[in-house]
């Protein structure tokens, strides 16, 4: 067997395959994260898409000060200058909002957002765009956050990037995350999935 991540996404092969090719299955949903792609595979089998979510959740959760950092800073911020370099999955996810290529003024403001969290956090601004109607609810969340208690901010971060995992795994296993998908089943593919 290769030690290449499989094409397709499924429960079932990521608890068939090599310990190499399931943490990087498993890049497909963290982000630029190998260290927690490795806890994964290492954490297998795993029942479902259910319980691998729920595995994902508990692990941030879990994650040392240090850890949790090393994660938010895995993630861009919103509208960075070379949005090219993001991973397929964030060009998608920032894409849906137009924020690949604001305008001149909504860069400038992001800009400054984007600078002003990093300084006072120590991390990119991280906020599950899945679940934002639109950019205005994403700014107002900017805005809020922005100078919310470092430790209320750090945990709720840790909750936007679960909920960006738990969305990618829903996206990549047809959204079914209450039972395995056979292998057979499954026809999305690497970082193309919807």
């Amino acid at each position: 067997m290769q030690d290449r991540a499989p094409l397709s996404f499924s429960i079932d092969t990521l608890n068939r395959a090599t310990d190499t090719q399931a943490a990087a299955m498993m890049d497909r949903i963290v982000e630029r994260s190998a260290w927690l792609a490795h806890r994964a595979a290492a954490a297998r089998p795993f029942r479902d898409a259910a319980d691998l979510a729920t595995w994902l959740e508990t692990a941030v959760r879990a994650l040392s000060h240090e850890d949790a950092v090393q994660l938010l800073c895995a993630h861009p911020e919103l509208s960075p200058p070379h949005p090219t370099e993001m991973t397929q999955a964030s060009q998608r996810e920032q894409g849906r909002l137009r924020l690949l290529d604001p305008d001149t003024a909504l860069a400038t403001r992001l800009t400054d957002l984007n600078r002003r969290y990093l300084r006072r956090h120590g991390y990119p601004f991280v906020i599950a765009l899945h679940a934002q109607t639109d950019l205005a609810s994403v700014l107002t969340a900017f805005e809020q956050r922005l100078n919310a208690d470092p430790e209320e901010e750090l945990a709720r971060a840790l909750d936007e990037v679960a909920s960006v995992m738990k969305a990618r795994l829903a996206a990549l296993t047809g959204g079914r995350s209450a039972r395995a998908i056979p292998a057979s089943a499954a026809t999305i593919r690497g970082d193309d999935a919807p």
